[in-house]
This record gives C-alpha cells, sequence and structure tokens, in this order.
C-alpha cells in the first residue's frame, strides 16, 4: 500500500491529532503487507517520535527517509517480513524530497524485493524529469525486483486530460508541459517507456484502473491520478490486483477532516 498523509504531521506539531487518528484505522483497517508513506511531516522531530508512534500504531516495523525538505518517507513492513538493505539518498543529491529505498524479505518469496517510495517536485515540470531519470536505474532488471510506489504530481500517459481551469492560475504552470497547454506527462513516460519496450510498469494502467487518486478536496484541485504503482517488468506476471482504497474516513464530514487529500493505493503480487 502507498499513501500521502497529506499534513497530519503538521497538525500534529499544533496539537492536533484528528486526521493522524483517521490515518492509523485506515491503514488498520487494510493490513497491508509492506507500506509506503510519504509526507511525515514532523517525523524526524524529538529523536523521531513520532515515526516510533506510526510504527507501534500500525503494529510494523519500518525505516524513514528523512528529505531535507521535511517531507518524509518512509517503509514499513509486517514483523515476519526480515529488511535486507536500505537506500537513503544523501540531501545533496535529491533536487526535492528525495526517495528511499528498502530490500525486504518477505515469507514465501524465494527472492528479497526492493521497494521504493519517491515524492517528485509538485512545482517544476523540469525538476520532476530530473528526478524521474535518477529513478530509471531502480528499472535494471539485473537487481532485486523492484516496487516504486511514488506521489509523482504528474498525470501518466494515457490517462484523461485533467480540467486545470479549477487549479488556481499561479499554480497551473507547475502541471503543464513547459511551453505548451497540456498536463506534461514526461516524468512517468520516462519512467515507463514504450509500449512495445517497457521500463517500469504502470500497475492501475495495466490493469485498467485509472481512477483519480487525488483532487477531491480542498477546492481548488482537478481530480486527476498522481498516486502510481510502477514495477519492474519480471513482477508483471505475478500482479494479481491494484485498488484505490475507498473509506468514509477520506471524506471530511461537518467538523470531521478527511484522513488526507490523497486516496491510498494498493497492489498485490502472487508469490514466487
Amino acid at each position: 500500500m502507498f499513501w500521502n498523509l497529506f499534513e497530519a504531521g503538521i497538525d500534529r506539531v499544533s496539537g492536533d491529532d484528528r486526521r493522524w487518528q483517521a490515518q492509523v484505522e485506515v491503514v488498520r483497517r487494510q493490513r497491508p503487507r509492506v507500506l509506503m508513506t510519504t509526507e511525515g511531516w514532523g517525523w524526524h522531530l524529538d529523536e523521531r517520535a513520532f515515526f516510533e508512534e506510526a510504527r507501534s500504531a500500525f503494529d510494523m516495523d519500518g525505516e524513514l527517509f528523512v528529505a531535507k525538505t521535511g517531507c518524509h518517507q518512509a517503509v514499513f513492513w509486517q514483523r515476519d517480513v526480515r529488511a535486507v538493505e536500505f537506500e537513503h539518498v544523501p540531501h545533496a543529491l535529491a533536487d526535492w524530497h528525495g526517495h528511499g529505498a528498502a530490500v525486504l524479505r518477505l515469507p514465501g518469496w524465494s527472492t528479497p524485493l526492493r521497494f521504493v517510495v519517491a515524492h517528485l517536485d509538485p512545482f517544476s515540470p523540469a525538476t520532476r524529469r530530473v528526478e524521474a531519470d535518477r529513478l530509471r536505474r531502480y528499472a535494471d532488471l539485473r537487481g532485486y525486483p523492484t516496487v516504486l510506489a511514488m506521489d509523482a504530481n504528474t498525470v501518466p500517459p494515457g490517462d484523461r486530460e485533467p480540467d486545470l481551469s479549477l487549479v488556481p492560475r499561479h499554480r497551473r504552470e507547475d502541471h503543464l508541459m513547459p511551453g505548451g497547454r497540456t498536463v506534461d506527462r514526461m516524468p512517468l513516460h520516462r519512467l515507463t517507456g514504450e509500449e512495445d519496450d517497457p521500463l517500469f510498469v504502470d500497475a492501475g494502467a495495466h490493469l485498467g484502473d485509472r481512477r483519480p487518486t487525488f483532487g477531491f478536496h480542498p477546492p481548488a484541485e482537478a481530480p486527476r491520478r498522481i498516486d502510481v504503482f510502477l514495477l519492474t517488468v519480471d513482477l508483471l506476471d505475478l500482479l494479481d490486483s491494484y485498488r484505490v482504497v475507498t473509506d468514509p474516513r477520506l471524506e471530511p464530514d461537518g467538523d470531521r477532516l478527511a484522513a488526507s487529500d490523497h486516496r491510498p493505493i494498493t497492489i498485490g503480487l502472487r508469490r514466487r
């Protein structure tokens, strides 16, 4: 499962745990074997107190990837899974939030799997392209089979064109092709390659589910699919399911805050 946790950490620093408690309930209900998250705001503070609370609340082990922007990412795994190695990107080499990787050995699998969590620049198509180019090395089939989950802040090739008239004027250029009038899709195109010569495979698109994962609330956003699972081609035959999670906690209701402005997404893989 992958989930952008929005501003729950910022809320918690201010003393408001409501959004966080809703997130804990969603994760507990889904019970993912591996959980990748982004926007772990404040998780580095007080000897990583929020991160340690997350490990306890989810009843999972985990690794925190501290971002120079404060938008931290993490990989969590159930306690019968064994961690093999981690990769932390030096801040000097991260263009924005950066990324992290955990190699895990899951029970019943004949080989470890690598889980990469990333969050691309929300403001600059140029930076997103550079970030995507640096992630492409994980498609090397000489390494571990890889699951790459990210908030791409860009729309995949083949998805419907979002209505950017809903977005404030000063933010529209964040999403457009430089010099163009259509949404920027190049970062994900450079990660997925051509249909007849793929690099990573977009799990949602492969299984025909292109539902939006973002843009429902707060207002002034265009619904679109920017949260994605990308798989190396050696995992494609093992892809069993892809799902955009629905849960009433994901919607605001009166005074109740929505758990996040992003929908969690999940995939299922058959063991090999």
